[in-house]
């Protein structure tokens, strides 16, 4: 097609293959700033898109495809090209003057470059992509171009193949239609021994159309294209690891196991595990989140935070809650900075907290594109540089003043880890029922305790020396959300840490009513089942199994949690280790509240 600066280019190199259904009017906007030949690849378009982009564009090629074949469409229009090189555009993007021709050069001069990504600017204003720092950021070391890191992961949009790489792994297959689908084409890639590299000095526009599907839509879908492409190109286990980790997101993740079912079979038959060198760079990639956060006045500067404490609170699809928890956090006198991580939210919570608190240094934003639980906080504590943290729930703010107590409390005594305070429920103000378990604790501890020795402790309520939650790793992966706090504990045990309550350290929560009460008890039973089995001899593994047991409701809730339990067991014995004798007896002392608890039943 002829573009804007067409006649200075070379053409005949390049290939824009634009896969498009029922977006007439992007085509139409956009189509025309493409500076090389085009193929568009209509899915199944009922909106006259074809016959409108034939009659305003008569050199583009239309391919009419007679279903709707997802991302598999580009495959299509790849076949069809005829030259070297194919970039990739949907109907709301195009490349920015130059890139082709940048692209082309790096391709000639690196024979075994099998992909370029390439930077990508939003909208009107052009505000870069925040994918963009996530491709700056690849751990995966530099590419042989030079010009930016390695990856194992590109953005369809603004990919621009060697077509004969492409090809050669079969592009966009049928099996994982859209979105996510640029995984399983990246790890093929690799695996074929073709380099993948970011070129941040190429650019790509992209105006998001207003026909895009709902986010919460969009977040189901990338669930479902995960495990498909972990079923045809990852070990067993790591197939074992994405089914619990789907299955285990809520609603969310249940709608996307039933969309991902059916396409099973198909998965499996194309299923052929990638080498172990892409599978260690798989495991070099952490979680790709985003950090949003304005640099902080120096310590004693006017507006200096607290020089000694941090705020870590996590969400998820919590928005108003969370916002409200801020609000209150980021008002007490003691100011210190808040870590919020939201955990991949689907209700928009993310934006609406950068949105109030850009440019504010005192709230630290983590977006984080995955559900990680509990693990969020570990995310959070990435930020974290002050001597002790105080965690929070985006249903829990902490009363003005208490943080300050639980301070001097951790700075008289080195070997106190965490502090636990007295829980009020809003709205009222009423005691929590577990305030009176905490304060008569039959746990032992030290006499120069400031506060009743505790075995375990509250997260949402509690405030910990940093260096003693670094020293046992943080919250464990495996357990996600749910009682999570029983296995750190006992670790900090261990490790020599002692935890203690302080009733005048007050906590206020107001119960979120966004919740799944059933999935918090399931998980909640299947917690507390993994860590009897994991730190507990024997005979009391034995017998506090029955306890859990024989209290818990005979439903199906039970007999999910029971069943998740059961699954984890081949892991929990490989990993497995008693605790000794002296945090043994903490949890001896234990045994009868939790057996007799109110607050502690396994009930939803």
């Amino acid at each position: 097609m002829t573009g804007p600066g067409a006649a200075s280019r070379r053409p005949e190199r390049t290939t824009v293959v634009v896969a498009t259904r029922n977006r007439r009017d992007e085509l139409l906007a956009y189509l025309g700033h493409h500076e090389a030949p085009v193929i568009v690849v209509d899915n199944a378009s009922t909106d006259g898109s074809p016959e409108a982009i034939e009659s305003a564009f008569p050199s583009v090629r239309v391919v009419r495809l007679p279903r709707n074949r997802g991302a598999e469409a580009r495959t299509v229009g790849a076949r069809l090209a005829e030259t070297e090189f194919v970039a990739f555009a949907d109907d709301d993007s195009w490349w920015s003057p130059g890139a082709l021709r940048r692209g082309e050069e790096l391709f000639a001069d690196h024979p075994r470059l099998g992909l370029l990504a390439a930077s990508i600017a939003v909208g009107p204003d052009e505000v870069p992509d925040p994918i963009n720092a996530v491709l700056a950021d690849s751990p995966l070391g530099s590419a042989s171009t030079g010009s930016g890191p390695r990856l194992l992961g590109f953005v369809a949009c603004a990919a621009m193949v060697r077509r004969s790489a492409f090809l050669q792994v079969g592009g966009f297959d049928p099996v994982v239609r859209f979105p996510g689908e640029e995984e399983r084409v990246a790890l093929d890639l690799s695996a074929a021994g073709w380099e993948l590299a970011h070129a941040p000095e190429l650019w790509v526009h992209h105006h998001p159309s207003s026909l895009r599907e709902p986010n919460e839509t969009r977040q189901r879908e990338l669930l479902r294209s995960r495990l498909l492409t972990t079923v045809m190109r990852r070990p067993w286990a790591a197939v074992g690891h994405e089914l619990r980790s789907t299955a285990t997101a809520g609603s969310r993740g249940r709608r996307a196991l039933a969309s991902a079912l059916p396409r099973i079979p198909a998965a499996v038959r194309r299923r052929q595990p990638v080498p172990v060198t892409v599978e260690a760079d798989l495991a070099r990639l952490r979680p790709q989140v985003m950090v949003s956060a304005t640099p902080a006045p120096p310590p004693g500067a006017p507006g200096a935070f607290h020089p000694r404490l941090s705020v870590v609170m996590i969400t998820y699809n919590r928005r108003a809650e969370a916002l409200q928890s801020l609000e209150r956090l980021t008002s007490l006198p003691e100011r210190p900075r808040v870590v919020v991580v939201d955990n991949g939210s689907a209700d928009g919570t993310a934006a609406a907290i950068r949105e109030r608190y850009t440019g504010d240094p005192q709230v630290v934003l983590v977006a984080s594109p995955d559900n990680l639980g509990a693990v969020g906080r570990n995310l959070a504590m990435e930020q974290v540089t002050t001597e002790f943290v105080a965690f929070c729930d985006d249903d829990t703010w902490w009363e003005p003043g208490a943080l300050d107590l639980a301070v001097a409390a951790l700075s008289d005594h080195p070997l106190l880890g965490v502090v636990t305070g007295r829980i009020l429920v809003e709205p009222g103000g009423r005691e929590d029922p577990i305030n009176a378990e905490l304060l008569h604790s039959p746990v032992s501890g030290p006499e120069w305790l400031p506060g009743p020795a505790l075995g375990s402790f509250l997260a949402g309520a509690s405030v910990m020396r940093t260096a003693a939650f670094r020293d046992v790793g943080g919250f464990s992966p495996r357990l996600w959300l749910g009682g999570e706090e029983e296995l750190m504990a006992a670790d900090l045990a261990t490790a020599g840490w002692e935890l203690c309550h302080l009733p005048e350290v007050l906590v206020h929560h107001q119960a979120s009513t966004v919740r799944d009460p059933h999935l918090r008890r399931r998980h909640g039973l299947r917690n507390t089942l993994w860590f009897i089995w994991l730190r507990r001899p024997v005979g009391a593994a034995v017998r506090r199994t029955r306890d859990v047991l024989s209290t818990a409701p005979r439903d199906r809730t039970t007999a999910a949690g029971v069943t998740d339990a059961l699954a984890g067991a081949g892991w929990v014995l490989r990993e497995r280790r008693v605790l000794p004798p002296r945090v043994e007896q903490r949890f001896l002392a234990l045994e009868d509240s939790q057996r007799h608890s109110k607050a502690r039943q396994y009930v939803s």
